[in-house]
């Protein structure tokens, strides 16, 4: 199983997910990104693939950005894709230009920064943002890990889809206030399968048993 995070997180965002995974006998690499570049997460996904020793093909689940990430592995090393209110590109999309397709969802305005450059997220509005639906100190606790975004990623083009080829999850979060619901119901197209969660962004933390046991038995166990 390789998780891998969206933008402003880290690997830390899956913590819950992977002990619960763990715990059931699944093997668990998760991916950190912050390469500075698309291709570069790409690579560290890959690499933290390679990592889980003798699995062969395995079950990619992308969160938010890792979604575009999670696209880009080759298709031979990949079971099934799991996107979880995850960007969902076709070769040559950007996530920055599918994000512009649709109405603007309350990303914009909680950012801080350049959106050329490098950005944070408003940590007076980040818990509202990715985890409104939970308790104040877990959502204090996610929001406490929250680091800077290199946004070139976001405009960087798609060079592969893998989810043209192998067998694929979206997750649609009916409570996102990132990705704007209208573009998860055209991911949920491209899709094989499609799961509706009423969830906030964050749902790998508010839907976490829900999160683990559908990996879970994506991988068989």
């Amino acid at each position: 199983m390789l998780l891998v995070h969206g933008a402003w997180h880290t690997g830390k965002a899956w913590n819950g997910v992977a002990a619960r995974l763990r715990a059931q006998g699944v093997a668990v690499a998760v991916a950190e990104l912050h390469r500075d570049s698309l291709a570069g997460d790409v690579v560290a996904a890959e690499a933290a693939l390679d990592g889980i020793a003798g699995s062969g093909p395995v079950v990619a689940c992308g969160h938010s950005y890792g979604g575009a990430v999670i696209s880009g592995l080759p298709p031979s090393k990949v079971a099934h894709l799991v996107y979880l209110a995850a960007m969902m590109p076709d070769v040559g999309e950007t996530s920055f230009g599918l994000l512009a397709q649709v109405p603007p969802s309350d990303l914009g305005a909680c950012m801080v920064g350049d959106v050329a450059g490098t950005t944070t997220i408003d940590p007076a509005r980040a818990g509202g943002l990715f985890h409104g639906q939970l308790e104040a100190d877990r959502r204090s606790r996610h929001v406490a890990e929250l680091v800077p975004q290199v946004m070139a990623a976001g405009h960087q083009a798609a060079v592969k889809a893998a989810w043209r080829s192998r067998p694929s999850t979206y997750v649609r979060c009916t409570d996102d206030r990132v990705v704007h619901p209208e573009l998860q119901r055209r991911f949920t197209r491209r899709a094989t399968h499609t799961v509706t969660w009423h969830s906030d962004h964050g749902a790998f933390a508010s839907h976490e048993s829900d999160t683990a046991a559908l990996l879970a038995r994506l991988a068989g166990t």
